[in-house]
């Protein structure tokens, strides 16, 4: 594999920068970097979580594709499971990161609360809404529900579904044009306390798609 030969004065930048790396060769193919110089590690020739202070477990081996593309992510993706990405959420909560987390029987009562009109374009307005016949059916189309901005996205499916009768499985939620489909978040996080105070008309759509 051929390597673009780097400049002395950009080697010696680097050098610079790092004042405790070791001896930097511009053209060296090594496992973890088998394309220096090429750009597709970066502007530098060497790989920037490569540098000799890094212990082996912290670098990664690049994964060169057919095409010639470079991955450069030593880390496999984040895919916790249920179990895991609660507990992630829950840690990142009791240190103050704001991460949509809600702990498990929390109660908004006594919370500033605000009114948002619900509509569906999945149903008719004989297929849902606030009235209810003697059988429990709902209908009446569109309707209103107070709510905290600090309720989570999984607690909001529950208050429509009590209010207008849609289950939460069907609940493809939307505002402003933006989808609320993770379920751990909270309306404050997407924003709709925000444009709610602008935009009151706005509705919580239950969307198609």
């Amino acid at each position: 594999m051929v390597a673009t030969t780097w400049k002395q004065e950009e080697i010696a930048a680097l050098k610079a920068d790092y004042e405790d790396l070791a001896q930097v060769n511009s053209d060296a193919v090594t496992k973890y970097n088998p394309t220096p110089g090429t750009g597709r590690t970066g502007y530098m020739a060497v790989p920037p979580n490569n540098y000799p202070f890094y212990n082996e477990d912290e670098k990664y081996e690049p994964v060169v594709q057919p095409d010639g593309g470079q991955l450069s992510d030593w880390k496999p993706l984040y895919q916790p499971s249920k179990e895991q990405e609660d507990e992630d959420r829950k840690k990142a909560y009791e240190t103050g990161v704001p991460h949509g987390y809600v702990p498990r029987g929390f109660r908004y009562e006594g919370m500033p609360t605000i009114k948002l009109t619900v509509q569906s374009e999945l149903h008719t307005e004989k297929e849902y809404g606030s009235k209810r016949d003697q059988n429990g059916k709902h209908s009446g189309g569109p309707f209103t529900i107070d709510v905290s901005p600090k309720m989570t996205i999984e607690d909001l499916r529950l208050v429509i579904k009590e209010k207008g009768g849609i289950i939460p499985g069907m609940q493809k939620l939307a505002y402003a044009g933006k989808k609320l489909d993770d379920p751990k978040r909270t309306l404050e996080h997407y924003g709709v306390a925000y444009w709610h105070n602008k935009f009151p008309s706005w509705p919580i759509t239950i969307r198609k798609l």
